[in-house]
């Protein structure tokens, strides 16, 4: 048990300070943010279509840490639908992994859409590593607000991916 509960802790540490990192990235520099959250919600999608297909009553263990109106439903309805209502949730976050690599309204759409999932999430406390859902909301809402209107290839073409090393 100790084992897991040190793997919690480093799981939580890591992924507030990765939300700590995409925060500052949508404001300094947006491409490495835009393929920082590509990658993410790509994992996540595929994570979670994994788990779901290979052992689905694992999600339920996410009632431990949620406000009780999420614990209520996880535990209550959510029961019999968790494999459709996962694998909705992985395509989901497919389509804001995809996003992050279009411009104009797909990209604006896919921002909005990670807002969406990050803020309804975030009554999920530890499950989610809270507050690190808060942290992603505010940098997907940066990216949205700067319209990006380039999509990824271009942007790596012309040679503007601003590192962290600028």
């Amino acid at each position: 048990m100790e084992t897991l509960d040190s793997f919690i802790t480093i799981a939580y540490v890591v992924t507030n300070v990765v939300s700590v990192g995409q925060a500052v990235a949508s404001y300094r520099w947006p491409t490495v943010a835009r393929i920082v959250f590509g990658l993410l919600f790509a994992s996540a999608a595929f994570v979670n279509t994994r788990t779901v297909l290979d052992t689905p009553w694992v999600y339920q263990s996410y009632a431990d840490y949620a406000i009780p109106l999420y614990s209520r439903f996880i535990l209550g309805p959510f029961d019999t639908i968790i494999q459709p209502m996962v694998l909705s949730i992985a395509i989901g976050q497919a389509l804001i992994a995809g996003s992050m690599a279009m411009k104009g309204r797909w990209f604006r759409g896919g921002c909005l859409g990670g807002i969406v999932f990050c803020l309804a999430i975030a009554p999920l406390g530890l499950g989610s590593a809270f507050p690190a859902t808060l942290l992603m909301a505010v940098a997907f809402y940066r990216l949205y607000s700067r319209g990006i209107n380039q999509h990824i290839n271009e942007v790596v073409k012309k040679n503007q991916v601003f590192l962290p090393v600028d």
